[in-house]
């Protein structure tokens, strides 16, 4: 295959433009953000660390009589885009089940490097670990989930020591970066080969010991659900392809929807579903 069509054919695996009636999908997911705002008590832009990107928001557990176990999600969109307050939807899967909901902002690239992103998520889990107790929180029960970036971002987590994270749940992400490098995101991303070789967890040997949940849409693109079944693989774990979901709604109609086998799957790994 030439160069020319690898560009071709990765620019369609790293687009969104295959998801049908995708300005409906973005509509509902700003509407689904809203109602989660305006139907749960949360604590936003709470600062985690200097930069003015460091910022979480906090969505206290419902329905329970102790401190809760907490989920962190750490939102997509290639490093450089999004914000925490688009996914306040994923309070109504967690909250009402007794689990404390955290949604994080990050810096973005390109002004930020990849290493900026990735400290940020962990200075993040630090913060959490510090200080949730105060808002009902288990520091010594925290779980991460995210997707796209975010499900990258997880598995950067899950692999550096000392984190204390209790298991994670990494959808729809990219783990080896060195394909985006060839695809139109790296117009403005601009990832370096040193970035490449430092932050794809695909290509250097793990240690990953909590557990792990992998998953992507059967709707997806080719490239994104190879690299979530190789990445399970490599993590030793059966990777889970949602039927009928896509890049967009494995966390719309996937993580948030307290129905859905993902929902259920997280909530178990959370110690908060038995069967």
């Amino acid at each position: 295959m030439s160069d020319g069509i690898d560009r071709v054919w990765l620019d369609e695996q790293f687009s969104l433009d295959r998801i049908e009636d995708i300005e409906q999908v973005f509509a509902r997911r700003a509407e689904a953000a809203r109602f989660g705002r305006a139907n749960f008590d949360y604590v936003s832009a709470v600062p985690y660390g200097p930069h003015a990107a460091h910022r979480l928001n906090i969505f206290p557990a419902r329905n329970t009589s102790g401190p809760s176990p907490v989920q962190l999600f750490i939102h997509g969109g290639f490093w450089r885009s999004l914000d925490a307050d688009l996914f306040s939807f994923l309070a109504s899967g967690f909250v009402p089940f007794g689990a404390t909901l955290v949604v994080i902002d990050y810096p973005l690239m390109p002004r930020a490097r990849m290493v900026d992103v990735v400290g940020a998520a962990g200075l993040a889990v630090e913060w959490v670990a510090g200080n949730i107790a105060r808002y009902g929180g288990d520091p010594d029960r925290i779980f991460i989930s995210g997707n796209s970036a975010g499900g990258h971002l997880v598995a950067e987590l899950l692999d550096r020591a000392g984190t204390g994270i209790r298991g994670g749940a990494a959808l729809s992400g990219i783990f080896d970066l060195e394909p985006v490098s060839r695809s139109f995101q790296n117009d403005s991303l601009m990832l370096t080969p040193e970035e490449i070789a430092d932050f794809s967890p695909a290509a250097r040997a793990l240690d990953i010991t909590a557990p792990l949940i992998v998953a992507a849409g059967g709707m997806e693109t080719e490239i994104f659900r190879q690299q979530t079944t190789d990445f399970a693989h490599q993590c030793g774990v059966e990777p889970l392809i949602v039927p009928g979901l896509d890049h967009i709604t494995i966390v719309l109609d996937g993580l948030a929807d307290p129905a859905a086998d993902l929902n259920r799957a997280v909530r178990r790994q959370m110690g908060l579903l038995a069967d």
